[in-house]
């Protein structure tokens, strides 16, 4: 699953799929600058939560989904 937030004509992603490795999920979170973060998730509800909280925090910062 891939989101894709913009704020004043920069652009950043944040790609939620399988783990690699494991049984479970990686979040990376690709900045404006390209720089990228990985976080990895055991359990569903725990990548669902920090999921809302980031798109939350992205909100709260201006960011936003481009209009389709």
């Amino acid at each position: 699953m891939l989101w894709i937030f913009e704020r004043k004509g920069e652009q950043m992603r944040c790609e939620i799929r399988r783990d690699g490795v494991g049984a479970g999920y990686e979040m990376i979170v690709t900045s404006a600058d390209g720089s990228q973060r990985m976080e990895r998730f055991d359990e569903t509800n725990d990548l669902i939560k920090r999921t809302f909280d980031l798109q939350r925090e992205l909100m709260d910062t201006g960011w936003r989904q481009p209009k389709s």
